[in-house]
């Protein structure tokens, strides 16, 4: 199916799902390191908004701790990855439960990644006909699950989620072999952890084989 396809059918769900709620709805998308999650949200968020339906990405990437306690399993632990990269409950409570006030609100980030700074970021109002999407690789973990209101899963193999990893960071990362490792030992290993724990295919509402990005694949709906 074609990407404008795959929109489609999501939007579909979305208007059901609306007719259900008159807060403001959460969407995750969810897939392993690599996966393509955050370029299928933006693309996602943008077909929305362009069929009038309010859309507003919101990114975990905020909602970091910072080193002292990510590193705190040491640097290349995937354990650590897995447990200490993020702060789950600062997520919910100021997005995932903050949307469904009587005034509906998210706070956009509590951390910036590039300074390591803890942020003191005021809460921003939202519609309650907002859809929030927000992309990332644990988000079906328990503290997460239950505020959801669609999960959705990206399905790849962990062979093409490493090249797309490897492409994207490693002029970051210190070149294409320091990056292999890091993916190897520390990212597809945390990713590992989380399906053992979490079952996230399992747990999705729909699932999208995206190995190919122009012949994208239902697999749940």
């Amino acid at each position: 199916m074609t990407e404008k396809e795959i929109f489609e059918l999501i939007k579909k769900r979305l208007c059901t799902l609306r007719e259900q709620n008159t807060k403001p709805i959460r969407v995750a998308i969810n897939g392993i390191e690599g996966t393509g999650k955050t370029v299928f949200a933006g693309k996602l968020t943008e077909y929305l908004n362009s069929e009038n339906i309010n859309a507003l990405q919101v990114s975990i990437d905020g909602f970091h701790f910072n080193k002292k306690i990510r590193y705190r399993q040491g640097q290349n632990s995937a354990k650590g990855y897995y447990e200490d990269s993020y702060d789950e409950l600062a997520f919910v409570e100021k997005v995932l439960i903050a949307s469904q006030a009587e005034i509906p609100t998210i706070t956009e980030a509590t951390h910036n990644l590039e300074t390591d700074e803890y942020l003191s970021v005021k809460p921003i109002e939202i519609p309650n006909e907002t859809v929030l999407i927000t992309d990332g690789a644990y988000l079906f973990k328990p503290n997460y699950r239950e505020y959801w209101d669609l999960k959705i899963y990206l399905k790849t193999s962990f062979a093409v989620a490493m090249d797309r990893g490897v492409e994207r960071d490693q002029a970051a990362l210190g070149g294409t072999e320091a990056t292999k490792a890091k993916f190897i030992n520390r990212y597809h290993k945390a990713s590992q952890l989380y399906q053992q724990e979490n079952n996230p295919e399992q747990l999705a509402d729909i699932i999208i084989d995206n190995s190919d990005f122009h012949q994208l694949k239902v697999i749940k709906i």
